[in-house]
């Protein structure tokens, strides 16, 4: 479907009379009676080759000057002549000192205004009868028009909403599951752009990175008991001593249980 614009109207209707100029031309049924009833009339053949050879002209003519350029350039030209006509009345209606009303006729057209915006949509009045009650009467036709691509109009705007919601949704919601589907980085991914984006696997699994950490800690603590056990017995020895001598290996037992603690913190 066109679109209702000055534009697309007039250069429907240009094309339409560009149709009409452009059609051969042949002679009326009159014209050939009163040939048949002359005595000096043209020959069949004669008036065939003549319109042969008019057709002709007409259609190079036609190819030259009604290019679709052509048309266009004049029908934006109209749409110019419309637009400062509308200005005009405009400015003549403010210089009259209408006062509010040519606020309100300011406010309703707005000479161009992208009608293909959410504001200007919501600022359209439903029906054509709020801006001009005179002549939605004398146009019922263009007025019931007027009133059904309006409310066109606000639905699509309302679906067009909901799509640009929707879709900041799942763009919002990707953005969160980004994380888990780079989660297994492939061979020519980047290291530091995959620990970034990637989401951490899970340790506490079997063969983990946890299991084999505790396996090694098993292997150094059982290495550093056998050390431990190793070292000779304090106790026993300081049994044959005196008091004073039994106070101090008891210092020195506590010595070395610091040592194998501070061994074991660090590992």
């Amino acid at each position: 479907m066109t679109p209702p614009t000055i534009i697309a109207h007039k250069s429907t209707f240009l094309a339409t009379q560009t149709l009409h100029l452009s059609q051969a031309l042949a002679p009326s049924p009159t014209w050939h009676a009163a040939n048949e009833r002359a005595e000096d009339g043209l020959s069949a053949r004669v008036v065939d080759d003549a319109l042969y050879r008019l057709n002709h002209v007409l259609t190079q003519h036609s190819r030259r000057v009604y290019a679709p350029q052509a048309s266009r350039l004049v029908a934006e030209q109209i749409e110019g002549l419309f637009y400062a006509e509308t200005q005009r009345v405009l400015r003549g209606s403010e210089d009259s000192g209408d006062g509010e009303d040519v606020d309100v006729e300011r406010e309703q057209l707005r000479v161009g205004a992208d009608f293909t915006t959410d504001e200007a949509i919501s600022a359209l009045p439903p029906t054509w009868d709020v801006h001009k009650p005179q002549e939605a009467t004398s146009h019922p036709l263009e007025a019931r028009r007027y009133a059904e691509l309006s409310s066109t109009l606000t639905t699509l705007s309302t679906k067009r909403q909901e799509a640009r919601e929707r879709v900041a949704r799942l763009r919002r919601m990707a953005a969160l599951l980004a994380p888990f589907e780079s989660s297994s980085p492939s061979e020519n991914a980047d290291p530091s752009q995959t620990a970034i984006s990637s989401v951490q696997e899970n340790l506490i699994t079997r063969n983990g990175e946890i299991e084999r950490e505790l396996e090694r800690m098993r292997l150094l603590l059982a290495r550093v008991a056998g050390r431990v056990a190793q070292l000779p017995n304090r106790k026993s020895a300081s049994g044959a001593m005196g008091d004073d001598e039994g106070q101090d290996s008891t210092d020195l037992d506590s010595l070395e249980r610091e040592k194998v603690d501070n061994l074991i913190d660090r590992l």
